[in-house]
This record gives C-alpha cells, structure tokens and sequence, in this order.
C-alpha cells in the first residue's frame, strides 16, 4: 500500500470537498466496471468532508457535452470530467484479479493541480463475493482511515515470506459422511436371511463420522499428514458397524489433491463355515469332522448374526480433493479395502471452514 498524503479532508465545517467517481476499472472479475465505481461511490457518500456527485447528476453533464467516460482512467480524462463536474477531486483506479488474488488500485486526481494526490494499492484473497467489503478497505486507505479488524484480517492478502508459506496449509478436521458397498462372499452373507445367521441387508450402506488429522512435515504446498477416521455405517439399515481408520497421507494445498493409506479396525461378528450344494450358509460348528471333510477347501470365516464379537483389521487405500469455496471446505474422497473373502468401495465427502 502506498499513501502519498495523510487525511484528505481536513477542512472546515463550511466547506467539502467537491468529489467526483466514475468508473473503476474492471478485469476478469463478474462486477463489471460500473458496478464497482458504484461500491467506491457509496463508500465516498458516507465519508464525512466530502460531497460526492450523484451518478444521474454526472451521467447528465456528460451526455449533454456528449463525453465518452467508459474509458476515461487518465489523469487528462478525469481532469476535463472533474473541471466539468466542477469537482475538486476525482476518484478512479482498478479491480484486477491475478490468480488467488484480487488487486485493488485506486488514486485520487486533485482537479486544479492536475496529478495523483493519493494512491493505494492492495491485495485481497480471491473471494469475488466480498468485492464491496474490499472496496471500502482501499478507499479508507487512500483516505488514511481505519478499517474493521475483522474485515482486514478475513479479506487482505497478507504479505509472506518463503518460510511462511510452509505453515499456510487446508486443514480438514470435520464430520465426514457417505456410503460403502460391500462385494464377494461379505457381501453375500449381509443379504442373507437372519434365519440363515446372515443380516437380510443391503449391500450398499450409509457411513458417518469424524476426521481428525495431524501435520507431521510440510514443505512449500505439500504436506504430510496423520489422519485418525471413527465411522460408523450402517444406520439406514438398523444396524450399527463401527469402524476407525489411520491412514498416513499426502495433500497439495494448493490443489486440494491428497492420496492416504493405512490400516482399518472394524468390530463385528464372525464365524467359520461354508456354503453347501444349495448355496447356503453353513456353520461349521454345527457340522462333525466327517461332514467338514466335504467342504474344506470351503471353509472360511466370515460374517455371522450369530457369531462372535471380534475386531478385524484391514487395509484401505484413499484418494480425494478438496473442493474450496470462499472459506469453505468440501472434501471429496473415494476409498477401497480389500479383502479375500470380498472388499469394501466408498466414497465420503465432509466440509469444515477454512484455517491458516
């Protein structure tokens, strides 16, 4: 930010400065140049020391002298608009969006000494939505005014050094929801009747839970990370499957891309059996060692109403990316644990507020 004078209305109760606003000039940014000299208009309009020339008022001067002020950001061009309006000073500049940021410049043309009197320069976070909040920050800046705290810190780019770069980074603790298909043999045993010790469920099933997660290294936009996933699936069918999930992973912040993997614990019930010639559920328990002669190459554990409480371990591998809007956060991933006896697929999405 520059400022080439102080306060710029310092003068008496009887006279005002004579303030004339066109036009701010706009680039790849959805307000178009006449809205935003309308934000910098407003703000001028509720400054006191200043009288701001309504928009009818300098439209009709200018359509009557058939002046084109489209394009008029020169110092020469404000000057013969100022001198017309019969203003003191005249207020223009830019709103310039350059990637993740958005710039702002603005200067005050003294009409009868014609040269800039004042100029800011200011670089906001790339939140399009906020332009008005931004417009009024340089406008207090380039009159040597105090803006709100909250506003500066929520909206003003701040200025970083290599090694301040290294901590700005997304962070994605918050509640994570989606659903999980469950294939193979598992899968088969949870649409097996209850009569048959299966669940008589579906093999797609809703998940909800929490992720936390850690930073352990981070280097430029990379960052290496510890996250710890409690879920529980399940509760669309009355069932309830917990689960929890620690996975080391990688994620750009830059582009919201992360990779993950680790290992899964899941609490369920379980016994050993097969199925026999009529694709039924068989335990083994129930059968002598004869009869579990003719199904040996069958006999596996899997999942059971009836079986016991155990907590089984896998493997899951996760991709995903962040989806950012303004301070918002919308993680999207997608995930699959294999398994022998059948695998897990999912997909889970979440949202948190942006921190740095």
């Amino acid at each position: 930010m520059m400022l080439l004078s102080g306060p710029l209305f310092a003068q008496t109760s009887e006279k005002k400065i004579k303030m004339g606003v066109l036009t701010i000039e706009s680039h790849d940014l959805i307000q178009d140049a006449d809205a935003i000299g309308k934000m910098a208009r407003l703000k001028m309009q509720r400054t006191d020391g200043y009288t701001v020339f309504r928009e009818h008022d300098v439209k009709a001067l200018i359509n009557n002298d058939e002046i084109d002020f489209s394009n008029c950001y020169s110092i020469k061009c404000l000057t013969e608009v100022g001198q017309k309006l019969g203003a003191d000073q005249m207020l223009s500049g830019s709103a310039e969006r350059f990637g993740e940021r958005i710039v702002i410049n603005l200067i005050i043309v003294d009409v009868h000494k014609n040269e800039i009197i004042a100029s800011d320069v200011t670089e906001y976070y790339n939140l399009g939505g906020e332009l008005e909040g931004m417009i009024e920050i340089s406008v207090n800046n380039l009159l040597g005014l105090e803006s709100d705290a909250l506003l500066l810190n929520g909206l003003v780019k701040k200025e970083r050094t290599l090694s301040d770069q290294v901590v700005e980074r997304l962070k994605l603790n918050g509640p994570r929801m989606g659903f999980t298909y469950v294939s193979g043999l598992r899968g088969q045993r949870l649409q097996d009747s209850e009569n048959n010790n299966g669940f008589g469920m579906f093999p797609v099933m809703s998940q909800f839970g929490y992720q936390f997660e850690w930073q352990y290294l981070s280097a430029g936009n990379l960052q290496a990370l510890v996250e710890v996933i409690p879920m529980i699936g399940g509760m669309d069918q009355q069932a309830f499957i917990p689960s929890v999930t620690f996975m080391n992973g990688f994620r750009h912040s830059r582009s919201g891309i992360e990779f993950a993997f680790g290992p899964t614990l899941r609490l369920t019930r379980v016994a050993h059996g097969f199925y026999d010639q009529n694709n039924e559920w068989q335990r083994a328990s129930e059968y002598d060692e004869d009869q579990k002669q003719n199904y040996k190459s069958d006999l596996h554990e899997n999942i059971d109403s009836r079986g016991s409480a155990k907590v089984e371990y896998g493997f899951t591998v996760a991709a995903g990316k962040t989806i950012q809007s303004g301070h918002l956060n919308i993680p999207i991933n997608v995930f699959y644990s294999p398994g022998k006896y059948g695998g897990l697929i999912g997909a889970s999405f979440g949202f948190n507020i942006r921190k740095r």
